[in-house]
């Protein structure tokens, strides 16, 4: 009788030890895939908070570029017949930065604008492109300022004094507007960074525009 129970009693530890083996097996497989699930979740979720934050400081830099521009004194300056906005540009620079900005929405609208006195050691009053750094993040903003031409009653939108958008950094004003037109000035601030996994090969883009009227009415001074 001692014997047969003595067997039985091995037969039950030998059946518990194999259950306990594999519930423990199935338990780490378990939580391995959990762990695996939710440590993608989580990097998923890093990448998307930092490309948010990325973003939302863009536009921070975006509206601190537009306030200096319209911190700016937009009447014409009598010696050069243009605005004071375009204070120390350069021609040269300025198609540069024209150049590297082709396609940015607006752009193909918007003559590009100068200090015809400017020289290449002059210092603009708002920069054409300078570099700004926030929490860690590298970004590149372009000051854009030129013209375009709006209905003077009516309003719309603001193109090249023939009504289209297909203007390059080559493309001049004509001498006086067009019959029922007004020029105007025309802010476009880009920002430029790369950092992050959600930018493209390119890099991400934010871009900021406003309309600046000198006229004594700023009946087109807007902002989008």
């Amino acid at each position: 009788m001692k014997l047969i129970l003595k067997r039985a009693q091995q037969r039950a530890r030998s059946d518990d030890s194999g259950m306990t083996l594999i519930e423990v097996i199935v338990a780490i497989s378990l939580i391995g895939i959990v762990a695996t699930a939710a440590i993608g979740l989580g990097i998923t979720s890093e990448k998307g908070a930092s490309s948010q934050q990325r973003q939302e400081l863009a536009v921070t830099v975006a509206n601190e570029a537009m306030e200096l521009v319209s911190a700016q004194s937009s009447a014409t300056n009598p010696t050069t017949g243009a605005s004071y906005l375009y204070q120390g540009r350069t021609e040269a620079k300025v198609e540069a930065a024209w150049a590297l900005n082709a396609g940015i929405d607006g752009l193909a609208a918007t003559y590009p604008g100068w200090d015809r006195a400017a020289t290449s050691t002059s210092d603009p009053k708002v920069a054409i492109s300078r570099d700004v750094t926030r929490s860690g993040t590298k970004y590149t903003v372009f000051s854009l300022i030129g013209s375009c031409y709006i209905a003077r009653v009516g309003g719309g939108n603001c193109w090249s004094a023939t009504g289209d958008a297909t203007l390059t950094s080559n493309s001049r004003p004509p001498t006086t507007a067009p019959t029922g037109k007004i020029q105007i000035n025309r802010v476009l601030v880009v920002v430029r960074w790369t950092a992050g996994s959600g930018c493209s090969t390119n890099g991400c883009t934010y871009v900021a525009t406003s309309l600046v009227d000198a006229h004594s009415d700023l009946q087109w001074n807007t902002h989008g």
